[in-house]
């Protein structure tokens, strides 16, 4: 330990002394590792980041590729979609899932406290918070007693974001009146924090059991049609269950009840067998419905290898520099050399000296960084379908910059140290 801290106040007087070439190090490695963190952060976001939601990795998102005769109601796949008739089928009937929600995203119009606003709202089943394992912060959430008899379950559940923005986290919210689409409505819970929905880009204010569809959707109804599909499901699996089990699980009572709805639906003889051999198709969902990352993937990755390749190719540039910097430091290295001083220690101490410049150049990227992911996230259009990104940069993503900075360090460090102890002097 006394000879690591020998050698920071040895590499600190020596950037210190030499002042200019240190800015333009620490101001190349800013720039670098700024933009590497920024865009890390939005990956994680989007791509990497599991949702807030009790084991996570047990979540499956279902899809039936196939035939699928009536209309379709979708903001991803069209097979991602089932009705809810086919939804409670499923629920009720297949044996891998420990639980089974649905929820379909709308837009309702809010009055309450003064003032009316189209927020955004989910219609979810009764048991949505349950399979999740999402606790509410305030009153309760909904249970399968929510979701009745269509249009007779006036209850709602505030995120807890919405709560906090427009009621002032006032406690008394509970059994207050609010009307919805022109629907009188009882607030009976507030969701916990961090939770905005099993959609990545959506961030419900909202939420209404789904057996009130008619009342929030005037113009369609659908609710107890098997032709209308507009219902995503994600099901979580019980213990033990891997998603190719599961498939083959489901498999049975899938086709028992595709050949139940079959006649229901006027499916034709020359149609019946392809449309009673669909599959039941399970994706993960641990990171949400990846509607979302589907087009974000791609743009992400792509920025990711190209600000990577930047910060390569200002790690080969510091090295450069830091060899010629050498050069210019021969009669001292060879002095120390002559003095006794090992090799391994002279590598040790111009690695620290590299090391130092990396973590200011680190603290620079950070404020960087926190700059240009609040540009990012400002400039994404509502459009785009990516709410709730943070502009901030959470703990997962400093320790990246912090560990980015290290591995920095060591790259353009690395070549000049092991260099040095050959040089001899002139």
């Amino acid at each position: 330990m006394e000879t690591f801290l020998q050698d920071l106040k040895f590499g600190l007087r020596m950037l210190t002394k030499n002042a200019g070439f240190a800015a333009v190090a620490v101001l190349t490695l800013a720039l670098g590792i700024g933009a590497n963190t920024a865009i890390f952060s939005l990956t994680d976001q989007v791509l990497l980041r599991y949702l807030p939601v009790e084991k996570p990795e047990q979540l499956v998102i279902l899809r039936s590729p196939g035939p699928n005769p009536g209309r379709t109601n979708s903001d991803w796949q069209g097979d991602a979609t089932f009705s809810y008739p086919i939804y409670k089928d499923l629920r009720d009937q297949a044996p891998v899932f420990s639980g089974l929600l649905a929820k379909f995203s709308i837009s309702v119009s809010v009055a309450g406290q003064g003032q009316t606003e189209l927020v955004a709202g989910e219609l979810v089943s009764g048991n949505y918070f349950d399979v999740l394992g999402v606790k509410p912060a305030l009153g309760r959430v909904f249970s399968l007693a929510d979701e009745t008899a269509p249009g007779a379950n006036n209850v709602a559940v505030l995120s807890y974001g919405y709560w906090a923005r427009h009621f002032g986290s006032d406690p008394d919210v509970l059994n207050k009146p609010l009307t919805v689409n022109g629907v009188a409505f009882t607030v009976v819970g507030v969701t916990r924090p961090g939770f905005d929905g099993i959609q990545i880009g959506q961030r419900p204010d909202i939420f209404i059991p789904v057996t009130m569809k008619a009342q929030m959707t005037p113009n369609w109804d659908g609710l107890m049609s098997r032709t209308d599909h507009w219902l995503g499901i994600v099901g979580r699996l019980k213990p033990g269950f891997t998603i190719e089990k599961a498939e083959a699980g489901i498999a049975p009572s899938y086709r028992a009840i595709l050949e139940a709805e079959a006649p229901i639906l006027k499916i034709s003889q020359k149609g019946h067998d392809k449309f009673v051999g669909k599959k039941m198709v399970l994706e993960s969902g641990s990171h949400g419905r990846p509607v979302l990352q589907g087009g974000a993937r791609a743009p992400l990755e792509t920025l990711m290898a190209m600000v990577g390749l930047v910060l390569l190719i200002s790690c080969a540039n510091l090295a450069s520099l830091l060899v010629a910097r050498s050069e210019s430091r021969q009669r001292e290295i060879a002095l120390r050399l002559a003095m006794g001083a090992g090799r391994l220690r002279l590598m040790r101490q111009l690695l620290t000296e590299s090391l130092l410049l990396a973590v200011a150049g680190g603290i620079a990227g950070i404020a960087l960084a926190s700059w240009l992911l609040s540009f990012l996230v400002g400039s994404i259009p509502e459009r785009v379908g990516a709410l709730g990104l943070e502009a901030r940069l959470d703990g997962r993503v400093l320790v990246f910059a912090f560990v980015l900075s290290l591995v920095t360090g060591v790259l353009f460090g690395l070549l000049p140290a092991l260099r040095a102890p050959t040089c001899k002097a002139r």
